[in-house]
C-alpha cells in the first residue's frame, strides 16, 4: 500500500523521519527509513509504502512529492495485491552512466525484470520466463553503435531478453540462463546488449525515424483480409519428410513475403487454403566460424535465386512439399514448374567458303553441353538476312561450326540459348 502523507520530525543522522497523514487525525508513524539520496524537511509532502494496510509501522518513505506530483528517485516497483515477492514483476528505472564511451541517460518500462544500481546489471525476476524492456532514451546513442560516430540517435526501443524455457531440454543456453541479463565476455567485459544470454532488439524506433525489427519479420493483417501476409527474413524450419535427413541437406535461409505462411516456412495458417512465399532463398554457410557449423544462422549468398514457391492446402509444410511455380537463378537462368525458360542470346559467326559458319562461345559459361542453337540467320551481301532451315552444327570445346546452305553469306547471326 503506498500512502501520502507529511514530515512531521527528520533525522538526517538515521535517514529517518516521522509522517503523519491529513485523513487519520492525530496520526504519527514511528521512525520510518527513507533513501539517502532523498533531502527531507518538516511539512514535507512524500509517498509511504506499506508492507500491509493493517501495519502502519512496518513502512518506508519512498518518495517526495512535489506540486502534487510523484517525484521517484532512480526506481519504481508495481506489485500485485498481497505479492510477497522480493522484486516485483514490473519496474520503472531511471538509468545513468557511460556506454561504451558515451554518456547516456534513459528510462525503462520492465517486465519480468528489475535493474541492480547497486552491480549495474539488469536481472531477471523470474528466470524461466521471457523478460522485456522498453528503452526510452534521451541521451546517448543505440546501444552497440557507440563506435560509429554518431553519439545523438536516441531511441524508443523494445528488448527481449530469453527465460530458461526458450530453450529446449539439453539446450546448454538453458543451464548458462540466470539471474543476470547478460554474460561475461572472453575479454571479463560485461555484455548485456546483442547476445544469446542478453537482450535482444524486438523493435526500434531512432531519432532519424528508422525503425528496425530485431525478430523473424511482422505480420500484416490486412483489415479482416484472411490469410495473414507475413514480411519475413528467416531459417527454413518445416523439417524433411525423412526424419533420418541432417538439416544441410534441405535447410536455407530466404529473405521475402509470405502469404498464410508463418516464419520459417514451417506452417500455414489455415490449412485449408494453399500457403505461398515470394522471395530470394540462399544456401546456408555450414563454415562460418571457419569450420563445421551446423547450427549456423548465415546465409551464403552464392547460388541464390528469387522463387515464386508454392505448399497445397492440407499438407504438413515439410522441405519436399514446397515447389517452385518459378525460379530466377543469379546466373539469369529460369525455370517455370521446373522446365528451363529459353534466354535467346546472339552471336556473331563467320563465314567459311560461302556456305558454313564458324562460331565461338560468348565466354566460360558457355560449352558443347549446355548450349543449344535456336535459329540461325545468314548475312547476305546486300546486308539482308535470310533464315536457315536445315542448319547441322557440330559442337566443340571451343564453338560450334555447321553448314549454312547455298546463297553468297558473308557472316552470321547464331541466337543461342542454354538447357
Amino acid at each position: 500500500m503506498i500512502k501520502k502523507g507529511f514530515i512531521s520530525t527528520v533525522d538526517p543522522v538515521s535517514h529517518t523521519a516521522r509522517v503523519t497523514f491529513p485523513d487519520i487525525p492525530r496520526s504519527v508513524t514511528t521512525e520510518l527509513p527513507y533513501a539517502s539520496h532523498l533531502t527531507l524537511s518538516p511539512n514535507d509532502q512524500v509517498a509511504v509504502a506499506f508492507s500491509s494496510p493493517a501495519n502502519m509501522a512496518d513502512g518506508m518513505i519512498v518518495a517526495a512529492l512535489s506540486d502534487s506530483a510523484l517525484r521517484v528517485y532512480k526506481s519504481l516497483g508495481l506489485f500485485a495485491e498481497g505479492s510477497t515477492q522480493p522484486h516485483a514483476p514490473y519496474n520503472f528505472a531511471v538509468i545513468t552512466g557511460i556506454r561504451g564511451g558515451v554518456e547516456f541517460t534513459e528510462v525503462w518500462i520492465l517486465v519480468n525484470a528489475w535493474y541492480d544500481y547497486k552491480t549495474k546489471r539488469f536481472k531477471r525476476v523470474n528466470v524461466n520466463n521471457f523478460s522485456f524492456g522498453w528503452q526510452f532514451q534521451g541521451g546517448g546513442t543505440y546501444p552497440g553503435e557507440e563506435n560509429i560516430g554518431d553519439f545523438i540517435n536516441q531511441g524508443m526501443n523494445l528488448w527481449k531478453a530469453n527465460g530458461k524455457k526458450a530453450y529446449g531440454e539439453g539446450d546448454p543456453a538453458r543451464d548458462l540462463t540466470g539471474e543476470d541479463i547478460g554474460a561475461v565476455q572472453p575479454d571479463g567485459s560485461w555484455r548485456e546488449f546483442g547476445i544469446m544470454l542478453g537482450w535482444n532488439n524486438h523493435f526500434m524506433c531512432d531519432a532519424y525515424g528508422g525503425m528496425t525489427i530485431g525478430g523473424s519479420g511482422f505480420e500484416i493483417d490486412g483489415s479482416g483480409t484472411s490469410p495473414f501476409k507475413r514480411v519475413s527474413l528467416g531459417k527454413f524450419s518445416g523439417g524433411s519428410i525423412d526424419p533420418d535427413k541432417a538439416y544441410p541437406e534441405y535447410g536455407y535461409a530466404y529473405n521475402g513475403t509470405l502469404w498464410n505462411g508463418q516464419h520459417g516456412l514451417w506452417n500455414m495458417d489455415e490449412r485449408g487454403y494453399n500457403s505461398f512465399y515470394w522471395g530470394m532463398v540462399s544456401p546456408l554457410d555450414f563454415y562460418d566460424v571457419g569450420y563445421y557449423n551446423p547450427y549456423t544462422g548465415r546465409a551464403l549468398l552464392d547460388e541464390t535465386k528469387w522463387v515464386w514457391r508454392k505448399l497445397p492446402k492440407n499438407t504438413d509444410a515439410k522441405a519436399e512439399n514446397w515447389y517452385d511455380i518459378a525460379a530466377i537463378h543469379e546466373d539469369g537462368t529460369m525455370q517455370l514448374m521446373g522446365k528451363t525458360v529459353p534466354a535467346i542470346h546472339e552471336v556473331n559467326a563467320e563465314v567459311v567458303n560461302v556456305t558454313d559458319f564458324n562460331m565461338a562461345y560468348p565466354d566460360n559459361t558457355w560449352n558443347k553441353h549446355n548450349t543449344v542453337i535456336l535459329a540461325v540467320k545468314g548475312v547476305l551481301a546486300n546486308g539482308n538476312l535470310k533464315q536457315v532451315g536445315g542448319f547441322n552444327a557440330t559442337f566443340t570445346d571451343y564453338g560450334a561450326y555447321g553448314y549454312l546452305g547455298s546463297g553468297e553469306f558473308v557472316s552470321a547471326k547464331i541466337l543461342l540459348t542454354k538447357n
